[in-house]
């Protein structure tokens, strides 16, 4: 049997371990490591540090 390589649902790059993604974020499918990073990034972190201003 041939096993197919698994493609992220948001990239659509092939997965070699695939992470469910969290029911707020609207993503069908698995999500590889690179998307559930940036997903997380966008999530938790970047909500928190829109107020934040460098000086």
């Amino acid at each position: 049997m041939a096993k197919t390589a698994a493609k992220c649902a948001a990239c659509g790059a092939d997965m070699t371990f695939r992470y469910r993604p969290m029911e707020g974020w609207n993503v069908s499918g698995f999500i590889c490591g690179v998307c559930y990073t940036q997903k997380l990034l966008e999530h938790y972190i970047e909500p928190d540090r829109r107020g934040i201003t460098k000086k």
